[in-house]
């Protein structure tokens, strides 16, 4: 992880932080999440060579945040999370059988709005807003049995792939979300989230958008649908009961 990612995910936790205090009511959560993730890369992208199948595909997903609780129909959340996304593709190629496989991990940073959903039993709530995607690594792995020579063979190669790739993707993420009492005093509470995210940006560097091979390019965007699970603590509730 590149040290300038770290700071600014970092900073922009601490800037969340600062303002939900700021507002002295409502009530303040840290939370711990994992999850999983079916991703994808909109678009295929095989730099002049013939496209493979799309295949499934999974990365699983991690990290902490900060949630404010305005009141229980308002709110804000700040996470920093690793996500792995990327894309799988599995079928013939030239005449072959190919596999081949992008993988794309992420400093992911959403920062979203919380609406919450009146007349639940549990606390539940819809969260919408960009999402900060900075690319840490990138590899491909590939193989093809038989098959015609390709017309750009380097572009299948095997290895790190960073290069190919824009450093910093944004995003829309929504998500919804609901929690569960663990304890008693409603301190500390489960989470389960239904998250997807996709991106508005071309993930591909212009020297890597290279035409198909009906001479036609289209943009690649990430995309991701899962199920995330964590735990929400109650750090500070300010005025009444909000949660």
């Amino acid at each position: 992880m590149k040290k300038n990612e770290l700071r600014l995910a970092i900073i922009l936790l601490i800037i969340v932080t600062v303002k939900v205090n700021a507002q002295q009511k409502g009530s303040l959560w840290v939370n711990v999440l994992t999850g999983m993730n079916s991703t994808w890369i909109l678009n295929q992208n095989a730099y002049g060579n013939p496209e493979i199948e799309y295949s499934a595909s999974f990365g699983f997903t991690g990290g902490a945040g900060v949630s404010y609780f305005h009141n229980r129909d308002l709110g804000f959340n700040g996470s920093v999370l690793i996500s792995r996304l990327g894309q799988n593709y599995s079928g013939y190629q030239a005449g072959g059988v190919a596999d081949r496989k992008v993988k794309l991990n992420y400093l992911e940073v959403p920062l979203t709005i919380m609406k919450g959903i009146r007349g639940m039993q549990y606390p539940t709530w819809i969260s919408f807003g960009p999402d900060i995607l900075l690319l840490l690594n990138a590899k491909q792995d590939y193989t093809r049995d038989g098959g015609s020579p390709l017309p750009n063979p380097d572009g299948m190669v095997v290895k790190d792939t960073k290069e190919r790739f824009r450093k910093a993707d944004i995003a829309v993420n929504l998500s919804l979300n609901r929690m569960y009492t663990m304890s008693y005093s409603r301190k500390m509470m489960l989470l389960f989230s239904l998250n997807s995210a996709v991106g508005l940006t071309d993930i591909n560097k212009s020297n890597w958008q290279i035409p198909n091979t009906h001479d036609y390019y289209g943009k690649s965007h990430n995309f991701y649908v899962g199920l995330k699970v964590g735990i929400m603590y109650n750090v500070k509730r300010f005025h009444g009961k909000y949660w």
